[in-house]
C-alpha cells in the first residue's frame, strides 16, 4: 500500500468512522431458532427469480451491480414478506479490512445471516473512504445473491470477450 495511503486510512479509522471492535467468533451462516417460515418464503421467492444479467463492465470482466441484483430480490421478497439488511464493520490495525453482514429476516422474525471479511488494500486514484464503498459494495452483492439463492449470467468460464 503506498505509504500516504495507509496514513489517510489510518486517521479516517482513527478519526471515529470506525471503533476498535472485536472479530466475531464465527463467520458461519447463521439462523434463527427456527427457519421452517424462511425456509418456505425463501423457496417460494426462489421460484419467481431469474438469473440477474452482468450489465456493468469492469475490467475485461462483465458484472451485475448490487441495484440489478436487489431489483430482481425485491418483488419476489416484498411477496414473500422477506426483508434485507446489510451493514458493515470496520476492523482496524496493521491488516484493516472491512465485514459485510447480510441478514434476510422473514415477517415471523425467523431469519438467515452471513458475513464476508475483505481486506482493505490502496486502490489506484480511489481515496480509502472510497475503497471501503467499493469493498463493502462487492461484499453485499455477493453475500445477498448467495443467501438468496440469486444466481447471475454465467461468464467467468467464458474465452475472453465472449458474452
Amino acid at each position: 500500500m503506498e505509504e500516504n495511503k495507509v496514513e489517510e486510512l489510518e486517521q479516517i479509522i482513527e478519526g471515529g468512522v470506525a471503533a476498535e471492535v472485536a472479530k466475531p467468533e464465527s463467520r458461519r451462516m447463521q439462523f434463527s431458532k427456527t427457519c421452517g417460515k424462511l425456509a418456505f418464503a425463501l423457496s417460494k421467492a426462489q421460484g419467481a427469480m431469474h438469473a440477474v444479467g452482468k450489465g456493468k463492465q469492469g475490467y475485461g470482466y462483465k458484472y451485475a451491480d448490487l441495484g440489478s441484483v436487489l431489483d430482481e430480490l425485491r418483488e419476489p421478497f416484498a411477496k414473500n414478506e422477506l426483508a434485507i439488511v446489510q451493514g458493515h464493520e470496520l476492523l482496524k490495525g496493521e491488516n484493516p479490512s472491512v465485514i459485510t453482514y447480510s441478514r434476510i429476516i422473514h415477517s415471523s422474525g425467523e431469519w438467515t445471516e452471513s458475513a464476508l471479511e475483505i481486506p482493505i488494500t490502496a486502490m489506484k486514484g480511489l481515496s480509502p473512504a472510497q475503497t471501503v464503498g467499493v469493498v463493502s459494495t462487492y461484499a453485499k452483492r455477493y453475500l445477498i445473491q448467495a443467501q438468496a439463492g440469486l444466481a447471475s449470467e454465467d461468464t467467468d468460464a467464458s474465452p475472453s470477450g465472449a458474452k
